[in-house]
């Protein structure tokens, strides 16, 4: 619990930038020769037919806290001439920032929660008790994808889910919400999380929390041995602390607990 504690406490305020080891990463793949792809350029060579004897690297970057780090991340990308997917909560929307990586080649959309953020706002207990208030969950997305695409005049075809505490305790994700007609309705070709395009990933990384810091393994390996596709997930706040950020994120995460303990024993 001891180590916990100050893992945690060493992630948040004071673990050192491991930036550079990032620009390394990157700088490994294009050595060894991996084209290197956002989701939304993946998935448009997947429906044109990937080639046995290339080998891909998916980039893919949720945008959950600091976007002040997201910028860094995408600055040394473009540098090497490299494009990835950033995918923004409504807490962190950057129009302007969302337009530059699309603009530059990138991909720029939303990172989206409404199963999440209903089930706390009305206190939901049960997967059943969110069935019975899909209609308004989906109307809500339809609101605020309608409103981002709008702001920042982007596609905003594929959409990625973000996962929240309550998600975990409810055990349904975020993505429960699109289903066939909806996303027909709402204009969604892709969620990330679907087998349409995972089924072609060879092996996944994603970072977490020092001193883990990679799951289920570094991505360094698959790189050296040269795996077909190697998809990688990140989140700006393993790889810069940011003191003021992971504080109100960890204050927010706190209260938004306590709160539903309470309300859920009523």
């Amino acid at each position: 619990m001891i180590n916990c504690l100050w893992n945690r406490l060493y992630a948040d305020f004071l673990m050192p930038s491991r930036l550079s080891k990032y620009q390394s990463l990157l700088e490994k793949a294009l050595e060894i020769g991996y084209e290197i792809h956002s989701v939304s350029s993946f998935w448009s060579k997947v429906k044109d037919g990937l080639k046995s004897e290339k080998r891909y690297l998916v980039l893919r970057h949720d945008i959950d806290t600091d976007v002040k780090t997201a910028r860094v991340i995408w600055g040394m990308e473009h540098n090497l001439k490299v494009c990835s997917s950033y995918y923004f909560r409504l807490s962190t929307i950057d129009i302007e920032f969302m337009r530059l990586i699309e603009f530059s080649g990138g991909e720029a959309s939303y990172h989206f929660e409404e199963i999440a953020t209903v089930a706390k706002q009305r206190c939901l207990k049960s997967r059943d008790e969110v069935v019975q208030h899909m209609d308004c969950i989906q109307e809500l997305f339809k609101k605020n994808l309608e409103s981002l695409r709008e702001q920042t005049g982007l596609p905003m075809t594929i959409v990625a889910s973000h996962g929240d505490f309550i998600n975990r305790l409810l055990k349904m994700p975020n993505w429960e919400l699109l289903n066939k007609d909806f996303r027909r309705e709402v204009g969604i070709e892709l969620e990330v999380y679907d087998e349409a395009i995972n089924r072609y990933v060879t092996t996944r990384h994603t970072d977490t929390h020092y001193s883990y810091l990679w799951k289920p393994t570094s991505p360094i390996d698959a790189l050296e041995n040269g795996k077909h596709v190697i998809y990688i997930l990140t989140h700006p706040r393993h790889w810069c602390v940011d003191v003021r950020e992971n504080f109100n994120a960890n204050c927010l995460r706190f209260w938004e607990g306590v709160r539903y303990k309470i309300c859920r024993h009523r």
